[in-house]
């Protein structure tokens, strides 16, 4: 049983089962049957086809393989502004060999301006994939968007 406040489900939706479970077993190694020898089950969420489930350590889930293209939602950028989703992050050991993993497993850095406040009221933006928090004393973090556009964030501990 997790611990209250760890993620228990996750949920990814997706056009393409196989594409996705590839590209997150060779990101992050989560583990699912393959989906071409494995039936789906059919699909509890509204406008889903079908879910493969899929494992890593504590965390379960499944792939929801939607039923058209465009239930899949964009990823918020600048060349598709929207309202943000739930983000879940993932812990990794290194934020740049996770973020070569993405886009060599067909994904893409999403690289965002980060606004910073300087002096008196002035924004300066800086685009940049990954980011310090509080100067790097709690770590680094970056997202990547998966091959079916989904946004998901990464974050690495503390060098020592």
């Amino acid at each position: 049983m997790p611990a209250v406040g760890e993620i228990c489900w996750l949920e990814v939706p997706c056009n393409d089962v196989a594409r996705v479970a590839s590209f997150y077993t060779a990101v992050l190694g989560w583990q699912s049957a393959d989906p071409a020898s494995s039936p789906p089950r059919p699909g509890a969420l509204e406008g889903a086809d079908a879910v493969h489930m899929f494992t890593s350590g504590k965390l379960s889930g499944a792939f929801v393989k939607m039923g058209k293209p465009e239930d899949v939602a964009v990823v918020a950028d600048a060349a598709h502004p929207a309202k943000s989703a739930v983000l879940a992050y993932y812990y990794v050991a290194s934020i740049e060999e996770t973020l070569k993993k993405v886009e060599e497993a067909g994904g893409r850095v999403h690289v965002y301006v980060f606004l910073q406040i300087c002096g008196e009221l002035e924004l300066t933006g800086h685009r940049r994939p990954k980011t310090a928090i509080a100067g790097g004393s709690m770590g680094h973090f970056a997202r990547f968007i998966d091959t079916e556009g989904n946004l998901q964030g990464i974050w690495a501990a503390p060098s020592e």
